[in-house]
């Protein structure tokens, strides 16, 4: 008799039957009232254009957008001109932000660099409200942007990137330019369903509760430049007045605030010191904005004046408005960015890499480099898995070690001298650490990490990218399995390291040396960033030290075994550790070498 099937919760009854039901309202007052689904249609089409245009910019990983970054923010002052231009030309803030989180996260630029592009990126995303007020609102852009619809279709269909990001780029100012023919139409019947300006609020009242409004729509829509479309096609229609306007464009700024955070709550410490920067900008010129609010409205009537607009040329006072505050938070923060620098690190700390004592007694590793926002990026999520991998590594070189049973001075400094001359004892019972737990408590949660990252990767590689995200993730297994092959390897000296036989423990020393030395010469590759050239000789020197204590250590068993010093089962379980230690070197070798690969690539 089959059980009784249980009743679905009341909160997942309510949750589509509460969507359909706020569908059929809206539907209901679309119908009822045209020009406001005409406003609504708008705002929708104007969110999805932008969308587009950043899919669309974010198609060109590996392009000039990327190397135009590397090379325009060794200054300040080339930071603050390259967020500016290139928020001028992709016209979202938001995208260039969470661009320099990835990239500051990805170690690529400096923690100044990022604080110029960000700060940059607030002034070029004035260029907006420009470009509306002086001819999005004067222009049928639906005549100019259904063109832009079809050749974006058409391209947005083309398999590779560039051409697709062409095409996604075309349909964003498309939908765009349709979006704010749909709102400036919807706006203009408006007046028919309520009319706003009867909702006007005068005085300080009036500044907080719009600049408020600005901020609950910037975060609603996640687009400053959709409020501000919004708010410049309402004042266009007289549907709001110019000073409540102001006080919206200013809550406008300090709502893409989120976006900052959002971006930091996925990112590393690098990525949430940019985020608290750019945040602490915003907050700090939308205060000081809106405490002399009259006084800058008064400056830009009398810079209005001087450039011979009309006084009733509302939106182009705006526009100019949204420009002067922007300029006056650069001229607020700008002298605070060398400390800045400095308190933010401390603040918001980067944790402290595993060091090589007590492994057991630390907390569970997860990975370090690993963001959200460096998964938009080919060239970011290339840079931060090479980190990550040395991560990994470092962290798998401990674990081996602990393995091994050797001496915590050692593990603390793999590439000391010294260490490989002192002779190699056994630890006490109470120190020897176990490599199974080590492994689930250390090296699985970072790989799961490096899975889940490679896994979710929110760009289009290009097949030379693709080729080293494949070898990197080689890497992350070739290092999984030189800790299992450690974590065999301990099974049997866990056994034997104290074992009565003196040929038992000489075996097990001489591999615990060998180990020793595999291991700091790793460590030592790693530290020493060797050419090509060097590099192979160097491994070539070590395969060929390797060959030689394997072919010593097998003839030397066969002696011991012929001498009656050993026994098979003893000369075997030897034999059979042997091989795990040599897989474990070839895996770390395997994995050192696949980690040179993206920075040669990074180099071409």
């Amino acid at each position: 008799m089959s059980e009784p099937r249980s009743l679905p919760a009341p909160a997942a009854l309510l949750r589509p039957a509460g969507l359909l039901l706020g569908l059929v309202v809206v539907v209901l007052l679309f119908l009822q009232h045209p020009s406001l689904a005409q406003l609504f249609a708008g705002v929708a089409l104007f969110l999805l254009g932008m969308r587009y245009l950043e899919d669309g910019f974010r198609a060109f990983t590996g392009g000039a957008l990327e190397r135009w970054l590397a090379a325009s923010t060794d200054r300040l002052w080339k930071s603050l001109t390259f967020g500016t231009l290139s928020t001028a030309l992709v016209q979202s803030s938001s995208l260039i932000t969470l661009l320099s989180i990835a990239f500051l996260s990805a170690g690529l630029i400096s923690l100044t660099a990022g604080i110029g592009i960000v700060f940059g990126a607030n002034l070029g995303t004035t260029t907006g409200a420009w470009l509306i007020a002086l001819v999005g609102l004067k222009l049928d852009l639906a005549q100019v942007g259904m063109p832009l619809l079809v050749f974006g279709v058409v391209l947005e269909r083309n398999r590779q990137a560039r051409w697709r990001g062409t095409g996604q780029v075309l349909l964003g100012i498309g939908l765009l330019f349709l979006g704010i023919d749909q709102m400036k139409a919807g706006f203009a019947g408006l007046d028919q369903v309520f009319d706003l300006a009867a909702y006007q609020v005068e005085g300080w009242r009036g500044i907080a509760l719009y600049a408020l409004l600005g901020t609950l729509a910037t975060v609603l829509m996640q687009s400053s430049h959709a409020t501000l479309m919004i708010t410049l096609a309402a004042l266009a229609s007289g549907q709001l007045d110019y000073s409540n306007a102001l006080a919206m464009a200013v809550g406008a700024n300090l709502g893409t605030t989120v976006t900052a955070l959002i971006a930091a709550l996925g990112a590393n410490n690098a990525g949430r010191q940019l985020a608290a920067a750019h945040i602490l900008f915003n907050l700090l010129t939308a205060l000081v904005a809106l405490a002399i609010l009259p006084l800058l409205a008064t400056l830009v009537d009398q810079l209005a004046d001087w450039l011979g607009m009309q006084a009733t040329a509302y939106t182009l006072k705006l526009a100019l408005f949204h420009t002067l505050f922007n300029l006056l938070g650069l001229l607020l923060m700008l002298p605070l960015v060398p400390a800045l620098v400095r308190w933010l690190p401390r603040w918001l700390p980067a944790p402290a890499l595993a060091s090589g004592e007590d492994l057991a007694e630390q907390p569970r590793s997860h990975a370090l480099y690993l963001d959200e926002a460096a998964r938009r990026h080919a060239d970011t999520a290339l840079k931060v898995l090479q980190q990550e991998l040395r991560h990994l590594a470092a962290t798998s070189r401990q674990v081996i070690a602990s393995a091994l049973y050797l001496p915590a001075e050692f593990r603390q400094d793999m590439t000391r001298e010294r260490a490989l001359s002192d002779p190699l004892s056994v630890p006490p019972l109470a120190e020897r650490e176990d490599a199974d737990a080590l492994y689930h408590q250390h090296i699985k949660g970072i790989y799961a990490d490096i899975v889940d990252f490679l896994s979710h990767l929110d760009c289009d590689p290009l097949p030379e990218q693709q080729q080293a995200l494949m070898q990197l993730n080689l890497a992350a297994r070739d290092l999984v399995e030189a800790v299992k092959a450690a974590k065999h390897l301990q099974t049997n000296l866990r056994k034997h390291v104290d074992s009565a036989r003196p040929a038992m423990r000489e075996g097990y020393r001489q591999l615990r040396e060998q180990g020793r030395l595999l291991l700091s010469d790793q460590a030592r590759r790693e530290a020493d960033g060797l050419s090509a050239e060097a590099e192979q000789q160097r491994s070539a020197a070590y395969v060929d030290q390797q060959q030689l204590f394997r072919s010593q250590f097998e003839q030397r068993l066969n002696q011991q075994l012929r001498a009656g010093e050993l026994d098979g089962w003893q000369a075997t379980s030897l034999l059979n550790d042997l091989h795990y230690l040599l897989e474990s070197s070839a895996n770390l070798r395997a994995a050192h070498d696949a980690l040179s690969i993206p920075a040669d690539l990074a180099e071409r």
